[in-house]
C-alpha cells in the first residue's frame, strides 16, 4: 500500500522508483550541503566553522547542486546517500507541500539525527518522539506555547521582559557595535524569564551547562568516551532546573505546566531544553532582521514608523502595540526566510509513499531542503530581496515550500511565541535610535548573500535627538 497526502493508494504496474544520484552528484552534495550543514553544528552553532563555510560560499554552491539535479532528474525526489542512509532530496515545491502537509504517522520526525543528537542532551523531546508518545508530548507542547495563537496569554509580561533585555544592550556599547555574544546573552536571560521564571534571570550557569549539551549533541554520539561526562553534565543542568520547576513562576511557561494536558510519557520538564534551542534561532533571526533594516532605508523608515504609531497609541511593550507591528513581524519572517535556521527539514518514512509516478520504498528518509526552496530563483521571484511585504499580502505564506519553522503536524509549536519575541527586540532596538551595521555586505541594489555570516557582524544603535512632542518638558 502506497501513502500520499494521508490517503491509501494500490501500486499499479507503471509506478517507477525515483531517480537516484550518479557517485558525482552525491559527491557534490556531500560536499556542497551536506558536510557544511554538519561542521556548522546541527544543535549548536560552531562559529569559527560557520565564519569559514560562509567565505567558501557554501549555500550557494549547495543551491547551484540541487538546480542541476532538478535539471537533470526532473521534478521529482532523487533518491541520494545522506548521513544516515538512502535519503529522497525533495527539490519541487509540490513534493515539498505534499511532505510537510503529510501526516507525522507517514513522514515521522524522529529522524536518526534527531534521536542520536537529543539523546545526551534531552531524550525524552518531542522532537525525537513518534506514535502515542508524541501525541501526548505535542499536546502539552501546543498548551503551554499556545500554539497557533496570534499572541501567547503571558505576553503582556513577555514582551516587558525582551524589551527590558534590548533596551539593556543600548548606550555607549550599543553606540560602539553589538556583537553576537552580546545578543546571545540578553536573549539566553530571556528565555531563562520567560520559561523558567524571574528567580532564573541570573543563572547563567544553567545557560552554560545547556550549551555544552547541545554543543556536545553536535558529534551525534561519535564521541563515545565522553558519554559518563555528558550524563553528569545533564544531571547537574536538570538540578538546576527542577528548582524552577518546584516553584513556578506564574508569569513563565513552566507555571503553565500544572493546567497542560499530560500522560504517563508527556515528560513535562524534558521540553524545556528544545524551546531554550529553538531561542537560539530567534536569536538569529532577530539579528538578521536588525542587519536587514539597518542596510535597507526604505523598509527601516516604514519600520520605524509603524513602531512609533503603535506606540503613541497604545504605549511601548504592550500586547495592543504588539498587535499593531505586521510589518516588523514580516521583517523578522522575511529574514528567517532568507537565512532559515534550519536549512533542510528531515523526515523519515513508515510506509510506502507515491511521488506522481515514482514510488519510494518505506523506511527511508525525506530531505526538504528549505535553504535551497526559499533561495530557488527559477521559481520565486524575490529570492533574493528583502521582501517583507509578501508575508503581508499572503504570498510568502501561501508558498510551503518557504519554511523556515517547518509546517503541517511538525510546525514548531512555538512559532507565535517566537515570532512575539523576535518582534519586540527588534521594535526596542528601533526605539533605542539608529541602527547601523558592519562586518556584513548586503543592501537594497543586489541579491543578498545566500549565508549570513554572524561572526564578524556589529549592530550599532545610535541615539537621535527628537522633537519635543505635546506634553513634554516642564
Amino acid at each position: 500500500m502506497i501513502h500520499l497526502y494521508g490517503t491509501t493508494e494500490v501500486r499499479t504496474e507503471r509506478d517507477t522508483s525515483p531517480p537516484t544520484a550518479t557517485a558525482g552528484e552525491n559527491l557534490r552534495l556531500a560536499l556542497t550541503y551536506l558536510l557544511p550543514a554538519y561542521l556548522k553544528g546541527a544543535f549548536r552553532g560552531r562559529p569559527r566553522v560557520a565564519a569559514l563555510v560562509a567565505r567558501l560560499d557554501a549555500a550557494r554552491h549547495g543551491v547551484d547542486t540541487m538546480r542541476r539535479m532538478r535539471r537533470r532528474h526532473g521534478r521529482g525526489p532523487v533518491m541520494v546517500r545522506g548521513t544516515s542512509g538512502p535519503t529522497l532530496l525533495v527539490l519541487d515545491a509540490d513534493d515539498a507541500r505534499q511532505v510537510l502537509t503529510g501526516p507525522v504517522e507517514v513522514y515521522a520526525v524522529d529522524t536518526w539525527e534527531k534521536v542520536t543528537g537529543f539523546a545526551g542532551v534531552q531524550p525524552d523531546a518531542l522532537v525525537a518522539s513518534h506514535g502515542g508518545q508524541r501525541a501526548v508530548r505535542r499536546a502539552f507542547n501546543d498548551s503551554v506555547l499556545d500554539a497557533g495563537c496570534p499572541v501567547h496569554r503571558l505576553a503582556d509580561h513577555f514582551l516587558r521582559v525582551v524589551g527590558e533585555e534590548a533596551a539593556a544592550l543600548l548606550g555607549p556599547r550599543a553606540v560602539a557595535g553589538l556583537d553576537a555574544d552580546a545578543f546571545r546573552e540578553r536573549f539566553e536571560r530571556v528565555g531563562r524569564r520567560c520559561f523558567l521564571g524571574e528567580a532564573a534571570a541570573d543563572d547563567v550557569e544553567f545557560s552554560r551547562l545547556l550549551g555544552e549539551l547541545l554543543a556536545e549533541a553536535n558529534w551525534m554520539g561519535a564521541r563515545r568516551w565522553r558519554l559518563a561526562h555528558v550524563r553528569r553534565v545533564r544531571r547537574r543542568m536538570m538540578q538546576r532546573q527542577a528548582r524552577y520547576l518546584a516553584e513556578a513562576d506564574p508569569r513563565s511557561l513552566t507555571g503553565l505546566f500544572a493546567a497542560a494536558p499530560r500522560g504517563p510519557e508527556t515528560a513535562p520538564e524534558a521540553q524545556l531544553s528544545h524551546w531554550f534551542m529553538a531561542l537560539t534561532s530567534v536569536q538569529a533571526a532577530t539579528v538578521q532582521a536588525l542587519a536587514l533594516l539597518a542596510t535597507h532605508p526604505r523598509h527601516h523608515e516604514r519600520a520605524l514608523a509603524e513602531v512609533g504609531a503603535a506606540d503613541r497609541k497604545h504605549g511601548a511593550r504592550t500586547v495592543a502595540g504588539f498587535c499593531d507591528m505586521p510589518y516588523v513581524r514580516a521583517c523578522v519572517q522575511d529574514a528567517a526566510r532568507l537565512w532559515p535556521p534550519v536549512t533542510g527539514l528531515m523526515r523519515r518514512t513508515t510506509a510506502e509513499t507515491r511521488w506522481r509516478d515514482a514510488v519510494a520504498p518505506g523506511g527511508v528518509n525525506v530531505l526538504v531542503p528549505a535553504g535551497f526552496h526559499a533561495r530557488d530563483g527559477e521559481r520565486i521571484e524575490y529570492a533574493h530581496r528583502f521582501a517583507p511585504e509578501l508575508w503581508l499580502d499572503g504570498t510568502a505564506e501561501g508558498d510551503w515550500a518557504i519554511s523556515p519553522f517547518s509546517r503541517g503536524e511538525a510546525e514548531c509549536s512555538g512559532t507565535e511565541l517566537a515570532l512575539q519575541l523576535a518582534t519586540g527586540f527588534v521594535a526596542e532596538l528601533l526605539r533605542g535610535g539608529e541602527l547601523a551595521v558592519s562586518g556584513v555586505r548586503m543592501g537594497p541594489s543586489g541579491p543578498l548573500p545566500y549565508t549570513f555570516d554572524a561572526t564578524r557582524l556589529r549592530v550599532g544603535v545610535r541615539a537621535t535627538t527628537r522633537p519635543a512632542e505635546e506634553g513634554d518638558g516642564a
